[in-house]
């Protein structure tokens, strides 16, 4: 890279090895199981806020 100080040159080649690593992680992790959709609430009723009771 022409003309760019050290440190600059440095810092890109961290970012691009943290990106194959990150890369790397993301092909390789085992997929998590898929979850069943919530059934739908009645007309009236309130749904609870926040993710679904695992069960």
């Amino acid at each position: 890279m022409p003309n760019l100080p050290e440190d600059i040159v440095d810092r890109i080649k961290n970012l691009e090895r943290q990106v194959r690593q990150l890369t790397a992680y993301v092909n390789t992790r085992a997929a998590a199981p898929a979850r069943a959709p919530a059934p739908a609430a009645e007309e009236g009723e309130a749904r609870p806020a926040g993710p679904e009771p695992e069960g």
